[in-house]
């Protein structure tokens, strides 16, 4: 199945006045695709760790599947599919950080689950957990002077509208969410009343409120705020009527399958890191970024390592650090350069050099991919339809040039789905249209234009009330009517700019009405951001409005 060319990404702009969605290819597509996989690498007797790459793969989707089964199991009911079937059912994957992500990123799990029960696969949403918690708060639409709460009336939305930010634990430095620990019980189960008490009144009651407590127990299991959020999304998702697995990533590449995977990569690590710094070079010339940063970093090397596209962090050592690794005879050394070093012995030997993988693993090491590498994994290995956000569709176009050139394959299938939603607003809490928008955002230029006509041209744009400004207008007309030839003009050129200065003092009053017609005309198109962003936790949202929306988008 093609991918989605990368204009389509660049054309594409969220509607912003109503519930809408992006699915590409179409949905009927995705079906017809799933009713007759195909995966190319099965066809070229390519081999990972001297197996055929479709038994590799086999094995690799019956771990993954145990593994969902096992860790959705630990909190919720679900069935066992039969694997012991000689074919795997398909599988589609997405996956995104265990955060209260806006409707957008939700609406993914609403797909994945309509696709898998269209086709008869089997649905996993996999969470990032390998990714930093760089924040435990939302912000939550709220009004700037909070006394007016109980004095506010329906009419035009009044110019008082902020972002409140609401934490639901306390900060701490950016850990992966695998490996961060509950730091504030009390701001956890307080954190509905905390939403409730700035949160806007008069808008439909939340769907965070009925569904917290979820989290509340969730979290006194796991003590990993990101594991307990998931679990509480999940839960209302199987309430809703939406049938998927999940997993962390954690979980899902501490596997035998992942690990023969690593070792054989590692193994030909000069020859991934050309081919990944090379596709790197290309996909930012083509897309113009001139960021070393983006979409990811090039891989270094330095003094005889070689910096592998993976992750490494432990439990005493938390931080993230690039993999580095060195090839010597039959040995990997790895190490995180900070600390950590260890030699896989008898890399040839992909059996036992994967054992030596897990060992680390079952001792706190962390060695997870990077995001490229993740999905590389997942759509070579695992899945026969991966779902992306469009972030993720258009990195993974790079993770698309890294897999041709390096197995000489094409990786299984995409898409990109996403949505946008607002709160549901009411006449409580009235909104510009886009029309109003437009013509908002035509006031705002035609004030800055005056603003800057009345410091310069004062005499054009204001009123000349004063003999003063009058005869002041005069002598400017008197001036350009007799501009000096080239190279006697400072004299003309130090009188017309004190001209120009006098009449834009004379004319204070009118400039500084302009600067609060700027003003209330930004508070006005704050305001609509505010009510109107797609940003919004999905947590804020009414349940059977918001749900009622994301299944009814899955066809659109």
């Amino acid at each position: 199945m093609s991918m989605v060319a990368s204009d389509k990404y660049q054309q594409y702009v969220v509607p912003r006045s109503h519930a809408s969605a992006l699915i590409r290819p179409a949905r009927s597509d995705l079906l017809a695709h799933l009713a007759s996989p195909s995966f190319v690498g099965t066809d070229h007797g390519i081999e990972f760790c001297g197996k055929p790459l479709d038994r590799v793969r086999d094995d690799a989707r019956r771990e993954v599947i145990q593994k969902a089964i096992h860790y959705t199991q630990s909190y919720r009911d679900v069935p066992s599919p039969d694997l012991t079937q000689h074919q795997v059912p398909e599988l589609i994957l997405s996956g995104h950080q265990p955060e209260l992500f806006h409707c957008g990123v939700w609406f993914k799990n609403f797909l994945l689950s309509d696709l898998a029960r269209q086709s008869g696969a089997i649905g996993i949403n996999f969470l990032v957990d390998n990714d930093l918690c760089r924040s435990t708060a939302i912000r939550v639409p709220a009004l700037k002077d909070p006394q007016h709460r109980k004095s506010h009336s329906t009419g035009k939305v009044p110019q008082e509208l902020q972002f409140q930010t609401v934490s639901f634990d306390a900060p701490r430095a950016a850990i992966p969410w695998e490996l961060r620990h509950l730091e504030s019980p009390e701001l956890w189960r307080d954190f509905p009343a905390a939403v409730s008490e700035v949160f806007l009144p008069g808008l439909p009651r939340p769907l965070l409120y009925d569904s917290w407590p979820q989290a509340v127990e969730a979290v006194r299991h796991s003590d990993r705020p990101g594991l307990a959020i998931a679990q509480m999304r999940h839960q209302l998702e199987q309430r809703i009527g939406l049938e998927t697995l999940e997993v962390p990533l954690s979980h899902l590449v501490s596997t035998r399958a992942f690990a023969r995977f690593s070792i054989q990569l590692l193994s030909e690590l000069p020859r991934l890191q050309e081919i990944y710094n090379s596709r790197l070079t290309h996909y930012r010339i083509a897309h113009r970024i001139r960021s070393h940063a983006h979409p990811v970093p090039t891989l270094a090397q330095e003094h005889g390592w070689l910096e592998a596209p993976w992750w490494v962090y432990r439990r005493e050592a938390p931080h993230r650090q690039p993999l580095w690794v060195r090839l010597l005879n039959d040995q990997l050394i790895l190490s995180d350069r900070a600390g950590w070093q260890a030699t896989i012995e008898g890399r040839l030997d992909c059996d036992n050099a994967s054992s030596q993988w897990l060992d680390f693993q079952a001792d706190g090491v962390c060695l997870r991919p990077r995001a490229l590498l993740t999905t590389m994994y997942l759509r070579i290995m695992v899945s026969d339809l991966f779902i992306h956000g469009i972030g993720g569709g258009k990195y993974d176009q790079l993770t698309d040039g890294i897999v041709r050139d390096f197995f000489g394959i094409e990786p299984s299938a995409m898409a990109v789905a996403t949505a946008t939603l607002h709160l549901p607003l009411g006449d409580q809490w009235p909104a510009e249209t886009g029309s109003e928008l437009f013509e908002l955002e035509n006031q705002l230029a035609a004030e800055r234009d005056k603003l800057w006509q009345i410091k310069y041209h004062a005499d054009q744009v204001a009123e000349l009330a004063s003999d003063e400004q009058q005869q002041l207008a005069a002598r400017k007309q008197e001036l350009l009517a007799n501009i000096p030839p080239r190279g006697e003009k400072w004299r003309w050129h130090r009188e017309m700019t004190a001209i120009n200065k006098r009449l834009s003092e004379l004319a204070s009053a009118e400039a500084d009405q302009t600067r609060q017609s700027l003003e209330r005309i930004a508070d006005q198109q704050r305001d609509h951001r505010i009510l109107q962003s797609r940003e919004t936790s999905f947590c804020l949202f009414p349940l059977e409005a918001v749900t009622s929306q994301l299944k009814a988008l899955t066809h659109a």
